[in-house]
């Protein structure tokens, strides 16, 4: 299955059937493949999980599954083991994989949401915030608060206005934004603590040094001074946050930068090619500070370089009339040509399951 989990993988980046801001796999089973557990075979996950930035996490079913392959896939690729016990909550414990993408990417600029309402029928249009514990120096998700624009204005009225089609390109740029991931051994290994011991890894050094970390363990952390320069795009007319999960040091051979190209790429993209310093040990400070202001947009990305997927309304992205200007290529790379109208969202997850052994 996971070697089937690879060409999904690569299929959906080559067609730009995902957002490639986030790649997870899901690998649930009761049982495992005997013949699995050679170096190979889990050098071949490695790769598969280099490759394409994916994290892998693990779900052994029934209290007799045999934990150990499980948990190594897991340990060995940035993920967690979740041990799963008769008769347990299989969908709470599956749906916690989400704690581990809030707790690595601070969200900073709103999120949009249109949706039906249950009493009545009617189209609400909801702007969404995270909200953090910021007393001390990492920053902890609290949860998400979120505000109709409906309590404002009728947004049946609004998208008859001239500035609508501005208002959905924006807040469908806000909207689908990738960030980077900020994770190390000691944020991941406090994640797996937090759900069972038999999560913790031990497996390099790294996961050594922090296999007792617990929920008050003070972490390292990035230099949040270090920003990506929003006005940039590439040689290719992409933006910075399309680089979030590629190695932004050896894409040109796989993509047809320039030498000169891919410098630049490093140099105005550092937070989106992760290439921001960590902190030499715990995170200073006593407590975390506020998220960088981000201004609202006069143009939409559109109208200055590549984007993907489709808007707020499903509608596939486009510079919308009226706008100053229309300066975006208008050319498609060969691998975008045959892309599918698909959402853009900020995770691409594969569930692979395989049954119990009889």
């Amino acid at each position: 299955p996971l070697p089937r989990a690879a060409q999904i993988l690569g299929s959906s980046v080559a067609v730009g059937a995902t957002s490639m801001c986030q790649k997870a796999v899901m690998f649930l089973t009761g049982s495992v493949d005997p013949t699995f557990g050679l170096s190979e075979d889990y050098a071949s996950v490695r790769s598969m999980s280099k490759t394409y930035d994916a994290v892998l996490f693990t779900y052994s079913l029934g209290s007799d599954a045999d934990t150990l392959k499980v948990k190594k896939l897991a340990c060995e690729n940035r993920g967690v083991f979740y041990p799963v016990p008769d008769n347990a909550d299989l969908g709470g414990i599956m749906s916690a994989y989400i704690k581990y993408f809030a707790y690595g990417q601070e969200m900073c600029s709103a999120s949009f949401l249109s949706y039906t309402s249950a009493t009545g029928g009617q189209t609400l249009l909801a702007g969404c915030m995270a909200a953090y514990d910021r007393t001390g120096p990492n920053p902890d998700l609290l949860g998400v608060t979120c505000m109709d624009t409906n309590l404002l204005t009728d947004v049946g009225q609004w998208n008859a206005t001239a500035g609508w089609p501005f208002f959905v390109c924006t807040a469908s740029d806000m909207t689908k934004q990738c960030r980077q991931l900020d994770l190390k051994e000691c944020h991941r290994q406090k994640i797996r603590a937090a759900h069972s011991a038999q999560s913790v890894c031990n497996i390099d050094s790294e996961q050594q040094t922090y296999s007792t970390a617990t929920a008050s363990t003070v972490c390292p952390c990035r230099d949040q001074g270090c920003q990506d320069d929003p006005a940039f795009r590439d040689e290719k007319g992409y933006f910075c946050d399309t680089w979030v999960g590629d190695d932004c040091k050896a894409a040109a051979a796989s993509w047809g930068y320039s030498d000169a190209g891919l410098k630049e790429v490093q140099e105005k993209c550092k937070r989106s090619c992760g290439l921001c310093d960590w902190s030499s040990g715990a995170c200073p400070g006593n407590s975390s500070v506020e998220c960088p202001m981000i201004p609202v947009a006069p143009e939409c990305r559109a109208c200055l370089g590549r984007t993907s997927g489709v808007d707020i309304e499903q509608n596939q992205m486009a510079c919308p009339p009226g706008a100053p200007r229309n300066i975006a290529p208008t050319d498609l790379p060969p691998s975008d040509a045959a892309a599918p109208v698909l959402p853009q969202l900020g995770l691409l997850a594969l569930m692979i399951a395989t049954a119990a052994a009889a």
